[in-house]
């Protein structure tokens, strides 16, 4: 079992994962906390890595087969909630969110590039990338996934030697805690992660096959936890970044729109010269996810809706579609069309993949009381 298949696997996780959320939640919670910037990137690794990173472990026990990891709710609700899981990371959530912020901070340097002529663009070049599903974790994990790196932490590395200090906002550590775990749940890794972990099965499969290792599923289970450690470490070294380089610069920040403060900050950090390497970053980052995520909802689409009954292009080709006509709507828009569907479902989805964990390890069997409880208690809280 050689750590090169891990290493890949991770560097796989952590393209598939970083988009348009992972750029936009970490800078405005720095730029929002100040001083308090320990204590919010506290609660946001609570919920934006170890939560993910349990959902990848509870998906790979089921094999990587979310129809067996959401079945253990029951075969309708297990139907209904995939289906809002799948919109929510889908053409009408995470992906047409990757596409308005990488137009956005393109349209800081380009202001005449349009929403429309950018979205038709990008749904071209995901369809054409993605029309060779098998090749997809091979792809990210070994281009995209080193590129988008260097990237990230070239624009870290020199903000963090500025001798700005983190300045006082009047957060509580307590609020700042509770601020960071909510920025985190809107990053939706969570999903990613119980949806993409069948990619990844996959890919580690195929590279075994070509390899011609024996790998039992302990090996595989084993490659694909020490995956999502090293993509969960590389996500928290970049959110710990992101976090203080914009809580040290938040004061030139106030005015600056959430989904352009990386632009901003890589001219004040880099030089108006350099702010194309902002661009660069957060483009490449947000197609990248967007590349897995259209995958796995053509798939879906294919497989779960029609059962097979059209092709993987036709898929596909919907899913790009759909994609297209959503990110005119702007990030703002479709954060606000998704948020109550998040809020509602979250908390439901961590009480699963921790009771699915608990299933395969333990036995235990008790899943749709808890799981239901929880959501009824989340629509109560949040809708009273």
């Amino acid at each position: 079992m050689k750590f090169s298949n891990s290493l890949t696997v991770g560097l796989a996780i952590f393209a598939m994962l970083f988009g348009a959320g992972n750029v936009v939640f970490p800078l405005g919670l720095g730029r929002t906390v100040g001083d308090q910037v320990l204590y919010a990137l506290l609660g946001l690794c609570i919920s934006a890595i170890l939560i993910p990173v349990i959902g990848l472990v509870a998906s790979m026990l089921f094999d990587g087969n979310y129809k067996k990891f959401m079945g253990t709710m029951g075969a309708f609700p297990a139907a209904v909630i995939t289906f809002v899981c799948m919109i929510l990371i889908g053409p009408f959530g995470a992906i047409p969110r990757c596409l308005t912020l990488a137009h956005a901070v393109v349209r800081w340097y380009v202001p005449g590039c349009t929403a429309f002529w950018f979205s038709f663009l990008a749904v071209v070049f995901i369809f054409i990338c993605t029309m060779r599903k098998s090749l997809l974790v091979e792809l990210l994990g070994k281009v995209f996934g080193p590129l988008k790196l260097v990237l990230l932490f070239s624009i870290i590395i020199f903000g963090l030697f500025s001798p700005l200090k983190p300045v006082s906002v009047g957060f509580t550590a307590l609020d700042s805690f509770l601020v960071g775990l909510r920025e985190g749940f809107w990053m939706l890794d969570l999903l990613g992660t119980i949806f993409f972990s069948g990619l990844i099965l996959e890919a580690v499969r195929r590279r075994a096959k070509d390899s011609k290792e024996n790998l039992t599923a302990r090996d595989i289970a084993m490659i694909g936890l020490k995956g999502g450690v090293i993509g969960g470490v590389l996500l928290g070294l970049v959110y710990t970044g992101f976090c203080f380089i914009a809580a040290m610069h938040g004061a030139q920040l106030v005015d600056i729109a959430q989904d352009q403060i990386l632009s901003a900050l890589a001219i004040s950090i880099l030089g108006s010269h350099a702010g194309i390497l902002a661009n660069i970053t957060v483009v490449i980052a947000c197609i990248t996810t967007a590349l897995a995520l259209t995958a796995v909802f053509a798939d879906y689409i294919r497989n779960g809706l029609f059962n097979g009954r059209i092709s993987y292009l036709y898929a596909l080709l919907i899913t790009t579609v759909c994609t297209f006509v959503m990110a005119n709507l702007g990030f703002a828009g479709i954060m606000k069309m998704i948020a109550p569907i998040v809020i509602t479902c979250y908390p439901a989805l961590v009480m699963l993949s921790l009771l699915n964990i608990a299933n395969k390890l333990f036995g235990f069997k008790y899943i749709k009381v808890p799981v239901f409880g929880t959501l009824l208690i989340t629509i109560f809280l949040n809708f009273r």
